[in-house]
């Protein structure tokens, strides 16, 4: 809970199926020429075929024919799907998008040949994680393991494939407990949770849990907080329930531009307060720039964990710029039984 509401009391896109198409026109020049006006005219007719000889052709394919894919797609009629995008390809073979699709198609009617021909050149044109699976789907129902291992590898770099995808994907099953899979399977993990992979996440971790909390002096019932951990493991997200009625939330993070813990908090009473700060000496310390009582304020809060496994938050006010520190507030989270 945030100590000026004490005192005023308490963060795989979706592949496009259809590729824009664009074209891109060249016009060379180099001679300077002198040119009478039938010559500009001529000169100008020229250069309007010209351009016109490079624009590529308008597309067969009609939008009522995408339609008609994206339909039989979607209701799993595989055939007729499949017969949809062949004609979509033929017509316009830089589609990465229709080629994903005509390649799941082919998985789906056991057409694994032709299926992994157009996944990888889905994939080889626009490398992402969700192409990525496919593929690997596909070179698995070859029984081709290394490159369905090496195409699971590239992934890693795009992002990932969630674990629980990688464990429940029935063409991988086979190797579910071989030690190569299950690396593949954790590094994936790291790339898709990327906040699991660095210590810096895990420093505020000893302040989750559910908490009945307490005066330190007198031990008084100051109210509950529900702290989780959320959002990948990225964020500890504060729930507080006051006693004297008062509610608020805070999302505390690691920013990894400026090396610092951020606490955002905000009430019921319509409390802002934005923290800065970081872990000194085995201690979470966040200060906030802020206003109490018309004055200028620092606030600071600082987290201690006991030898209990209970946590103390002990939260400060200076109004001389740090110089010196009254205690605003000073409270004991102890685990709910």
């Amino acid at each position: 809970m945030s100590g000026q509401t004490i005192l005023s009391l308490k963060n795989s896109s979706q592949q496009n199926e259809e590729n824009e198409r664009s074209g891109l026109f060249l016009l060379e020049s180099g001679k300077v020429m002198r040119l009478t006006g039938i010559s500009i005219l001529i000169g100008i007719i020229s250069l309007y075929a010209g351009v016109r000889s490079q624009t590529p052709p308008a597309s067969a394919v009609t939008a009522e024919m995408r339609a008609e894919a994206n339909r039989f797609y979607q209701a799993s009629e595989w055939e007729k799907a499949a017969a949809a995008y062949e004609k979509i390809v033929a017509e316009e073979p830089a589609n990465t998008g229709a080629k994903y699709r005509l390649g799941i198609i082919q998985l789906n009617l056991d057409r694994t040949a032709e299926a992994r021909e157009n996944l990888a050149a889905a994939m080889a044109a626009s490398p992402n994680a969700v192409f990525a699976l496919a593929l690997a789907r596909a070179y698995a129902r070859s029984g081709d393991k290394t490159k369905a291992f090496e195409t699971i590898e590239k992934s890693l770099a795009l992002g990932g494939i969630a674990p629980e995808t990688l464990t429940a994907e029935k063409d991988l099953a086979a190797w579910k407990e071989d030690a190569g899979f299950k690396d593949l399977v954790r590094r994936s993990d790291l790339a898709v949770n990327p906040c699991k992979a660095s210590a810096e996440y895990r420093q505020f971790d000893f302040w989750i849990g559910e908490w009945d909390v307490r005066s330190t002096q007198g031990g008084v019932p100051s109210g509950t907080s529900s702290v989780q951990l959320i959002l990948g493991q990225c964020i500890i997200f504060e729930n507080w329930a006051g006693g004297s009625g008062t509610n608020g939330k805070s999302f505390n993070i690691y920013d990894t531009n400026d090396k610092k813990w951020h606490q955002t908090w905000v009430s019921d009473k319509g409390t802002f307060t934005h923290y800065i700060g970081g872990l000194v000496d085995g201690k979470m310390v966040l200060v906030a720039d802020t206003v109490i009582g018309g004055k200028a304020t620092l606030a600071k809060m600082t987290f201690s964990k006991l030898a209990n496994g209970e946590v103390r938050q002990h939260g400060e006010n200076s109004t001389d710029g740090g110089k010196t520190w009254t205690t605003s507030f000073d409270l004991t989270y102890a685990r709910k039984k």
